[in-house]
C-alpha cells in the first residue's frame, strides 16, 4: 500500500467537483483507493503519458475525464483532474 498526498490546485478543483458532480467526486475517492492499495509492480500497469506530461501516469476517471498522478517510490502523488481533450488534444 502505497502514501499519497494530492495537489493543492487538486484539492481545489475537488472541492467544486463535490458541489457540482458529486457522480464524479465518488468516482475519484474510488479510483484513489484503487491506485493506493496496488504494489510497486501492479502500479506500473497504468500508462504514462507522453511529453511534456511524460512524468504522469493516467487513469480514466469517465469517459471524458483523467486523473493525472505520480507515482516516487511507495509515494503517490495526485496532481490534477484533467478533461480528455486537455490531455491528448
Amino acid at each position: 500500500m502505497f502514501k499519497y498526498d494530492i495537489h493543492d490546485t487538486l484539492r481545489a478543483k475537488l472541492d467544486k467537483i463535490a458541489k457540482k458532480d458529486k457522480v464524479l467526486a465518488s468516482i475519484f475517492y474510488k479510483k484513489v483507493q484503487e491506485i493506493i492499495n496496488r504494489d510497486e509492480k501492479t502500479v506500473n500497469a497504468y500508462k504514462n503519458l507522453r511529453s511534456p506530461l511524460n512524468e504522469y501516469k493516467r487513469i480514466h476517471l469517465t469517459g471524458n475525464y483523467i486523473l493525472l498522478f505520480s507515482v516516487k517510490g511507495n509515494r503517490i502523488l495526485f496532481v490534477d483532474i484533467r478533461h480528455w481533450d486537455d490531455v491528448f488534444g
